[in-house]
């Protein structure tokens, strides 16, 4: 009842909108990053500022009984808006400012990263020490097949070849946020290249463990898979095949991210909740599952993805053990707002828009797209209509799958047309299908093939059997279907804004009357529509 009322005084109150403090503050600290990039990128004048100013005039909308709690609100929101571009400048001058190198060098470092691209590999050394001389920051050399082999992961390698500085801001597919928040600074052309020994990280040498044991107890295509799955690195996975899952629109199971960190979160929870373990303190099973989690997101090389995903969790987990109701939209702005104030540059990375808006985007719209299944599925009405039992427990959880998928997808449209000019007509299919394997597999997969990690090589094959004939007659449905049929020739633009807007008043977090709901639709709609026809090429131009 309480709740009831408390929800009734904010529409009586006048809030159009519950003002969530950890998801503000993200947004406007994001919004400081675009202005600052493009302050210094594209000239944009300080003018732009004063569209700050409605901050200030509808500040009293953010706690309507209070106003000069509302007027404090929205002066830490421009403060977060400074902050934002002051930290966005200052990671770009530090990445500007790297120590210039042009010629033939002798580079000792340590192999962080490998991709493998047919008879051509690309890695990452980081520890550099370039002619003896200890330097910060990381190098990407482009590797022959002769030299590949010796270039393990977490091996120290010499190489010897001509080296520069490489500072460009800008490359073919734009801002190059990867080098900057990676401090790739030098690139490298080897002409030599030998081992020196393993180095002692023990997440790269659990990383190249675990790739050695899939590959020795798995099939190629396979072991490819899994490993993609598993730490969210696709280069092992032929063109072809890698193309038609993106066709398919299910490429988003390769990113370790909530769906992963997810399916493990709810492993060790059962792990610690569920058996002996619950007798131990409150604190220290946060702990084994929190250590469990940011372990495997250092093998995973910390992605903005997995780091997302294993904030969120921590965070949801926190506010259990004190009490407080989690809010998903609250999780995703904590969790964006401590990986942007580490990395700004990450807001212009397409995983990291990505996964953010289809966070943002099940917390916003499931519920509406819940509401709407479950009126128009069969079945469906007063509580006595309803089938009972089982049949209940799948309907319910088939409506709640669709409507998550549906949000996710809603949510992050714009930014895949923008990147791609595409969409899959295949998605929604693809996703009911791998999304409830991969969840159901995942924490199993993981398990066995650490196990097979512990366990002499010659395991391995007994270990990974199983997961290897499952993988590949899953993968047979691309190589026996094209994908490849799309929806091309889209590009949103401007009409993202009214796009993202009818969803958003289409929502339950806009208090807002029937009346007024429908009237915000119709005109974030038009608004929408227009701006598609505008962008679109005049009809009968030459």
């Amino acid at each position: 009842m309480k709740k009831l009322s408390g929800a009734a005084g904010n529409r009586k109150g006048g809030r159009f909108f519950n003002f969530r403090p950890a998801l503000f503050a993200a947004a406007f600290f994001a919004l400081g990053i675009g202005f600052a990039r493009a302050r210094l990128f594209s000239g944009a004048s300080l003018l732009w500022l004063l569209c700050g100013v409605p901050v200030l005039i509808s500040a009293p909308a953010f706690f309507p009984e209070n106003p000069f709690r509302s007027l404090a609100a929205a002066a830490a929101l421009l403060l977060f808006f400074v902050c934002g571009g002051l930290c966005f400048r200052a990671e770009v001058r530090a990445f500007s400012s790297a120590e210039q190198i042009s010629g033939e060098c002798t580079v000792v470092g340590t192999v962080t990263e490998k991709s493998d691209y047919g008879t051509v590999s690309r890695v990452v050394l980081s520890d550099l020490i370039i002619d003896g001389k200890g330097r910060e920051g990381k190098l990407v050399a482009t590797l022959g097949e002769e030299f590949s082999e010796k270039a393990a992961l977490s091996r120290r390698v010499v190489l010897v070849g001509r080296v520069e500085t490489d500072l460009s801001l800008f490359g073919e597919y734009g801002f190059q946020s990867e080098n900057v928040e990676k401090k790739i600074y030098y690139s490298a052309e080897a002409h030599s290249l030998s081992a020196a020994g393993e180095d002692k990280d023990v997440f790269l040498a659990v990383r190249s463990r675990l790739r050695d044991r899939l590959y020795r107890g798995m099939d190629e295509e396979p072991a490819a898979v899994t490993y993609a799955l598993l730490i969210g690195d696709t280069s092992g996975i032929s063109a072809g095949l890698l193309e038609s899952i993106r066709y398919g629109g299910i490429a988003h199971i390769f990113s370790v991210s909530g769906l992963n960190i997810g399916s493990l979160y709810v492993f060790f929870r059962a792990l610690t909740d569920k058996t002996r373990l619950r007798r131990l303190p409150a604190g220290l099973r946060f702990a084994m599952t929190g250590g469990a989690l940011v372990f495997y997101a250092g093998v995973c090389g910390f992605s903005a993805s997995v780091l997302r995903a294993t904030v969120m969790c921590l965070v949801l987990y926190a506010s259990s053990l004190f009490g407080v109701k989690s809010d998903m939209l609250e999780n995703t702005g904590i969790a964006a707002l401590l990986l942007l104030a580490l990395h700004p540059v990450q807001l212009f990375d397409l995983g990291f828009g990505l996964s953010f808006a289809a966070c943002l985007s099940i917390g916003v719209l499931s519920r509406t797209f819940r509401d709407g299944l479950d009126a128009l599925l069969p079945f469906g009405g007063r509580p006595e209509d309803r089938p009972a039992g089982i049949l209940r427990k799948i309907r319910g959880g088939s409506i709640e799958f669709l409507a998550v998928s549906l949000a996710a997808q809603a949510g992050t449209l714009p930014l895949l047309l923008g990147s791609f000019g595409y969409i899959s007509v295949w998605s929604l299919a693809l996703n009911c299908i791998f999304v409830p394997f991969v969840d159901a597999v995942f924490s199993l997969l993981l398990a066995l093939a650490l196990v097979a990690c512990l366990l002499p090589a010659s395991a391995a094959p007994f270990l990974l059997y199983l997961p290897s004939a499952v993988w590949s007659a899953a993968l047979l449905l691309f190589h026996a279907f094209d994908f490849s049929l799309v929806i091309r020739g889209m590009r949103m633009g401007v009409a993202a804004l009214p796009f993202v807007g009818f969803f958003l008043a289409l929502s339950d977090k806009v208090n807002a009357g029937r009346g007024l709901r429908l009237a915000l639709c119709a005109i974030f709609l038009a608004a929408f529509a227009a701006s598609l026809l505008a962008a679109s090429p005049a009809s009968g131009g030459g």
